[in-house]
């Protein structure tokens, strides 16, 4: 079984407490095969950012999370029905994406050291499609809701952020992105994966959806076996 990153540790609810607040987020959706993603995001560090790590960490493995990835995109590929109690794992994973670890802090604590981050840094975890009831396509939903659903990956990052103490880089008040280390990794992240995507537009029930996701090409011909694909009888278009 591949490892999650921060598996190995018990969850904690809400992660640590960042030096800041995020007022607005960016998100990007994509389908891409395991080769492309470890392309994608080839020369950047993996942090934990949504739990609490062990005393001494200071970066995770990443082939931690492209095994996973791997894991999931095989079942994805085979058209596997995924199921939350017995998928959990190779469902809801995620990492942090930094050129900066300096700005990726734990604070100590009793049993773990959580969260303490100086700046964000982009964010990458699944995503799942949902047909709402106007037949139209949502990826907003957490994914736990129909693990079935679950086609790929969505990369985050703060369009501004507030910070209510000031800090060595950033005074009390609202930050723009573009003042952030990481804001770089992410505009990188973007390019890499706009260079091999394309938007993804689906027909079903006779009508010709637009979705925000991209889609690679190697990638297009195992979405066709995708278990949400099959099931709503989806074409690309």
């Amino acid at each position: 079984m591949p490892l999650v990153l921060g598996a190995e540790l018990p969850k904690m609810k809400g992660g640590g407490a960042m030096q800041y607040y995020d007022i607005s987020i960016k998100k990007l959706h994509f389908i891409v095969t395991p080769q492309e993603l470890r392309s994608i995001m080839r020369g950047f560090h993996h942090v934990v950012v949504d739990t609490g790590v062990r005393k001494g960490y200071i970066e995770s493995n990443p082939n931690d999370f492209f095994l996973t990835y791997d894991a999931l995109y095989q079942k994805l590929k085979n058209g596997e029905k995924l199921i939350w109690e017995k998928d959990y794992d190779i469902v809801s994973f995620s990492t942090g994406v930094t050129a900066h670890l300096e700005n990726c802090i734990y604070q100590p604590n009793t049993m773990l050291n959580t969260p303490h981050f100086a700046e964000p840094c982009p964010y990458i975890e699944t995503f799942r499609f949902h047909i709402t009831m106007k037949e139209e396509l949502s990826t907003s939903y957490f994914v736990g809701q129909f693990p079935e659903n679950v086609c790929g990956l969505c990369l985050s990052f703060p369009s501004k952020v507030e910070y209510e103490k000031a800090t060595q880089k950033h005074p009390i008040g609202i930050v723009n992105q573009t003042e952030l280390d990481d804001f770089a990794t992410y505009e990188e992240l973007v390019a890499r994966i706009k260079a091999i995507t394309k938007p993804l537009r689906l027909e079903f029930n006779g009508k010709v959806h637009r979705t925000s996701v991209r889609i690679s090409n190697d990638a297009k011909a195992d979405f066709e076996n995708f278990y949400f694909a099959t099931l709503y009888k989806t074409k690309i278009v």
